[in-house]
């Protein structure tokens, strides 16, 4: 029997990669002390943590304040992912050329352990606009891409990350035929007030969601019936270069719709997760 990788995890490595997120997610330098209570690890353990990634180039150490930042290491390893990854490779002339024909901010959007990343994030021209989606990620759940992604996944995965029942929980469930039969979530305000985002599921080898397209429209200008084309065209050009087939993604759809249901649970009183925080991530700034 296969065992779950988390059955191998090794705990010092998880610790120093707890270092390095909390330290993404700091508007500035973090000490030692608050770096200790943020991550409830022991002082001495986080001291330990941080010379080890200062001398491997991942944090540097102000020498006067002894408080520490993100090294030129971590940066490196984000350009190495735009290098290496097809998604961004294939993705980026697409998602330039969707951005400049709609004049909107256009983003492509990835799911990673519970949290919605984007990778690459092209910022609209116009004076009015919504912000690109730069060194950020959001809870899944909280977001239009996250919800779309979350979806598509395999029916025994989702049951058990909508247990919970949360008010999230009980909107996904209900939405989950939609969103499986058409690929696409039209959402408005989740995430920013007056912002309406419009996310198309991206396919790549196997028929195998990769992720989506999301593009940010000002509410007063969101044209659906001039943009959801336009969408779904990138969309599928994308999911083309990216090894889907066009029969594939017929048959990928078809085979969604006629799925059996996600198993509803109980019915109890709904709780709330409270606002979304934006949490800084390792998404990279590619601007026109």
């Amino acid at each position: 029997m296969k065992r779950e990788k988390s059955n191998y995890m090794i705990q010092s490595v998880s610790h120093a990669l707890d270092v390095l997120e909390e330290l993404c997610k700091a508007a500035g330098e973090v000490g030692v002390t608050e770096l200790s209570k943020r991550l409830k690890l022991h002082k001495n353990n986080v001291f330990r943590l941080l010379a080890t990634l200062e001398l491997r180039g991942y944090v540097d150490q102000n020498k006067e304040t002894e408080d520490y930042r993100l090294g030129v290491k971590a940066l490196q390893m984000g350009q190495a992912y735009l290098t290496q990854s097809s998604l961004v490779g294939r993705g980026l002339p697409i998602v330039k050329a969707l951005s400049e024909a709609i004049g909107e901010t256009v983003s492509i959007a990835v799911l990673q352990a519970g949290s919605v990343q984007f990778p690459i994030s092209i910022e609209s021209k116009r004076p009015v606009k919504a912000s690109p989606r730069i060194a950020v990620s959001f809870p899944a759940k909280l977001s239009a891409a996250g919800r779309l992604l979350t979806a598509q996944l395999p029916d025994a995965t989702l049951n058990e990350l909508l247990a919970g029942n949360t008010v999230q929980d009980v909107a996904i469930r209900n939405q989950l035929p939609e969103l499986r039969s058409t690929g696409q979530i039209v959402d408005r305000g989740a995430i920013e007030a007056d912002v309406v985002s419009i996310c198309r599921i991206v396919r790549g080898n196997n028929n195998e969601v990769v992720g989506a397209i999301e593009v940010l429209v000002p509410q007063y200008r969101a044209k659906l019936d001039l943009i959801t084309p336009k969408i779904e065209e990138a969309a599928a050009a994308l999911s083309t270069a990216l090894g889907a087939s066009k029969s594939g993604l017929s048959t990928s759809l078809e085979k969604e719709v006629s799925a059996p249901p996600v198993t509803q649970q109980p019915t109890t009183p709904a709780t709330t997760g409270g606002q979304p925080q934006p949490v800084v991530g390792a998404a990279a700034r590619i601007m026109k």
